[in-house]
């Protein structure tokens, strides 16, 4: 760029090298570039540099150095916002056994007057999934309407498929009525795990739960075969067993 066609690289340009090296690990080489940018008055540094790097130092175990990140931040004048502030809270959920830091950062951001986006939540709701602790993930979600943000299609998702893998299909069935009030399809691969579920349990409100999974078409038509194939084989068992009782009569 500079030296063929002499166009001088800018942040975005810097920013997505940067983004490149981290996925590759190579933290080392980004946080030279990082200081490259900042020997050049001419491109101004952004929170999405050090959003990058707060994430890939997560991903490589060396979290001590972000506080390190934020006071050089400061010192630039440069204001943690919400992009930062979720790379901390992904970083921390992936990072811990314990997301306890993750929702200490969510109180900082309320603090600091950054706003917290569906971003932020559903991080923290895929984090406490990942646990296994669903039924925190489901209190979370209730009370994200009176922390000032509406659940997405994403939200219910997580909370969806993270029910489903750990066989909790009431509990499942009763965050799909509300998927499915609000308009919102569960994924195919969640929907799939939780016909497969509803049809092993024999559960009776196999109907009820075709139906709303049909408004808003989120069966495959494997799904539906499984599903059929089910409700054939328990209308065909009282026919048998009205025959095996003529037999013995008889």
């Amino acid at each position: 760029m500079v030296r063929q066609f002499e166009v001088k690289p800018n942040a975005y340009v810097y920013t997505s090298l940067m983004k490149g090296l981290c996925e590759k690990g190579d933290v080392d080489a980004a946080v030279r570039l990082k200081e490259e940018i900042t020997g050049d008055a001419d491109i101004v540094l952004d929170s999405a540099v050090y959003a990058t790097l707060v994430r890939a130092l997560f991903w490589v175990g060396r979290k001590c150095e972000v506080v390190g990140l934020l006071e050089e931040m400061k010192r630039r004048g440069i204001v943690a916002d919400t992009v930062v502030y979720n790379a901390m809270i992904a970083g921390f959920c992936e990072d811990g056994r314990d997301p306890c830091a993750a929702f200490a950062v969510l109180e900082d951001m309320k603090k600091s007057g950054c706003k917290v986006d569906v971003v932020s939540y559903n991080t923290l709701l895929a984090g406490l999934c990942k646990l296994g602790r669903w039924q925190d993930a489901s209190e979370l979600l209730e009370d994200m309407p009176r922390r000032g943000c509406s659940p997405d299609v994403v939200t219910y998702r997580i909370l969806f498929d993270a029910m489903c893998a750990d066989g909790a299909f009431q509990e499942a069935d009763q965050v799909l009525d509300e998927m499915v009030f609000k308009g919102f399809a569960p994924s195919k691969d969640g929907a799939r795990i939780f016909v497969q579920g509803i049809v092993r349990k024999g559960n009776s409100s196999l109907e009820s739960m075709l139906y709303r999974l049909a408004n808003v078409n989120a069966l495959e038509s494997s799904g539906w075969e499984r599903a059929v194939i089910s409700v054939l084989n328990d209308l065909a068992e009282p026919r048998i067993e009205k025959q095996l009782d003529s037999l013995r009569i008889a």
